[in-house]
This record gives C-alpha cells, structure tokens and sequence, in this order.
C-alpha cells in the first residue's frame, strides 16, 4: 500500500491548526511554564484526540495513547493526574485562540457560507445547556440540585463562528452579547431572546434580525404592507409594545403571520423591510440548524460528560471538542468529500491512526 507522505489521519488532521502558530500561542499564554513533560502541544494533540476517539474518561485516553507507538511520536504520554492537573491549569485561552484561528481559516479559505444565493449571510444564535452534577460544580449551581454550563452560539448553517461560555444561571439575552457584529448579515434566533428595547439597539446598530413573535404580543399597527389570502400570508409594519414609558418600542417593524398545519398562527418579527415576506419566513426555518449542530456535538465529540469540573477544564474540554469539529470541517471541504460530517467523522474515526494512504484518499474522492 502506498503512503503518500508516512504521516497518520490523525497527524494530518491536527497540521491544520500550524505549528507556528501553536508556537506562538503557547508563548503568548506562557503555556509551557515549568512542564515538565505533558507540554501544551502534548496536551492539545491529547484533546483532540480523545474527542474524536470519543474516550469516556483520561485514563481511557491516557491508557490508548501509552498503548500506541505511532501516537507516542505526537504525544508525550501524560499520567492521568497530570492530564488532570494540566486540564485544571494550562491557560483554556490556548485552545479557544486556536478555535477562533481555524474559524478565521475558514472564512478566509471558502469564503461566506451562503444558504441562499440572494439573500445576505445568515448568522443564526442560540444557546445550549449542558448539565453537571451539582457535587462535582458547586460554582455551576443553578438551584438547589444541579449545575450547568451554557455555551451560546453564533452558528452560519455550517461552522460556529463565535462562542460565548457562561454559567448556566446566566441570562440568555446576556449570553449572546457580542454574538451581533455583522451589518451584513441577517441574525435569526428564537423568541425566548426578546426584548423589544434590544430590538431597537440593534436597530440603530444596523444589525438586521429575525425573530419568532411571541404569544399575545400588545403591537400597534401602523399600515398592511401585503395581504395574501391564498397563501395565508399577513404582512403588516408595527411598533411593538404598549406604552411609551414600557416597553414601547421607537422604531417600526414587520410583523409576518402565516398558518401552522394544525391552523395556528405563527408569526415572526423583522426590522428588514427589502425582502418578501416568503423570504422572512423562509430564512427562520433555517435556524434548526443550530439545533442539529447541538445535537451532532452532543452526540459525536465529549462535551455531554465532562472530565474536569473546574471552570478551566470545562472551558478546555468545550473549545477541544470545538476544535475537533472544526479540523474534521476543514478536512471535508479541502478533500472535497462526499460524505456529511456524520458519517466522515465516523470514517476518521476509525481510521485515525492508520496511515493516509492511496486507500484513504481515494475515500475523501470519491465517497
């Protein structure tokens, strides 16, 4: 079998990130001071490789990595109590730089990922909880019997560009603060973030949104901008609220009303006036995709059970398993690789210590 350059899956996975740039993010962050032996590139290559392994636990990671001699060239072994104590220590701001730069590597390679050809960049935000037990995170407690994580999320419909890690007693619409830059954009999220002074800050801002409406919402409206009975589409320009001294709002918005299939009206809220209302609609639909995201980390990488609950080691474990995403994103749009991210982080997977040969090439190519 021919090897193309003698270098692992594994190993051509993690050359994404660069090594002048681990280099200087380690110094940046003093990253190596007084390690011994479990330095940071060690502890890195030791994350991401217990991510997409899928390991349970840091023994379990450290028992596959002492184990194997092609991960002991990229590994200095760690004992489990000094992958906990790194875990615990080492600067988390090393793996969230080395997230954020994959991110920016994206954007820069392939460009904005376009949903519709037509229509703006969609940037689509919402948060996720992730529960810990309450004996294992005091410092997480969110009442009486549990602790939680909050992760929020700035998602394009196929990376996350921004993330926001907070406690999981935190307010949501405090969550996605700074997740909102992008005047070029439109930001969709679901009703649970409203917040009708908000809506008229990003406004002024020239942030374009939208949203779902909330039940028995108080409007006043200003003029019907299109009525379609046969598609049962109601457009209408509102001011949202009631009084001027509440919660009234200063600027006019859209508010859309069609019909579920059960006959229930459904309505979303805009301040983007340029598009048809099949469009609004169209765009919101798209925001399950953050939901699958969830659901795809959740279930592929090790982020539902943490391996170290202080609030340093959560944030490593969190922006690990962002960084695996990423290198297995990156890997599927450079080989051009017909296979969903599902089912090629299954393949990688199962073969990321095997050598990436004329078999697995052929793989990426052809699907």
């Amino acid at each position: 079998m021919f090897k193309i350059n003698s270098k692992l899956v594994f190993h051509k996975l993690i050359e994404e990130i660069g090594g002048s740039f681990i280099t200087k993010t380690i110094n940046k962050y003093n990253g190596d001071y007084r390690s011994q032996h479990f330095d940071t590139r060690s502890h890195i290559n030791s994350m991401i490789y217990l991510n997409i392994k899928g390991c349970r636990s840091l023994r379990e990671a450290e028992g596959e990595i002492s184990a194997n001699k092609k991960l002991k060239k990229l590994i200095n072994v760690p004992s489990v109590s000094q992958f906990s104590r790194k875990n615990a220590a080492r600067d988390y701001r090393i793996f969230e730089d080395i997230f954020y730069h994959l991110v920016d590597k994206a954007k820069r390679r392939f460009g904005d990922v376009r949903i519709f050809k037509d229509i703006p960049p969609i940037k689509i935000i919402d948060s996720t909880v992730i529960l810990v037990a309450l004996n294992l995170a005091p410092h997480l407690k969110i009442d009486d019997e549990r602790a939680a994580i909050k992760i929020s999320t700035l998602f394009n419909g196929e990376f996350p560009e921004k993330i926001n890690i907070v406690k999981g007693q935190v307010n949501d619409r405090k969550c996605i603060d700074g997740l909102f830059e992008n005047k070029n954009a439109i930001h969709v999220f679901d009703r649970g973030y409203y917040d009708y002074r908000w809506y008229d800050k990003l406004t002024e801002q020239g942030i374009q949104f939208v949203t779902r409406g909330i039940k028995n919402a108080i409007i006043m409206e200003e003029r019907m901008l299109r009525s379609n009975l046969s598609e049962n589409i109601y457009d209408t320009e509102v001011i949202l609220g009631s009084t001027p001294g509440g919660n009234l709002t200063f600027k006019n918005y859209r508010e859309i009303m069609t019909f579920d299939d059960e006959g229930e009206p459904v309505t979303f809220v805009t301040n983007i006036f340029d598009l048809p209302a099949e469009d609004i609609i169209k765009i919101y639909k798209h925001r399950w995709e953050i939901e699958l995201f969830f659901k795809w980390i959740k279930q592929n990488l090790r982020i539902k059970k943490f391996i170290g609950y202080n609030e340093n080691a959560v944030r490593i474990q969190i922006f690990s398993a962002l960084i695996s995403y990423m290198l297995i994103y990156l890997c599927c749009k450079v080989t051009k690789a017909k296979y969903s991210m599902l089912l090629l982080t299954r393949f990688v997977r199962s073969n990321l210590l095997e050598f990436y040969d004329e078999d697995i090439c052929e793989y990426f190519r052809t699907g």
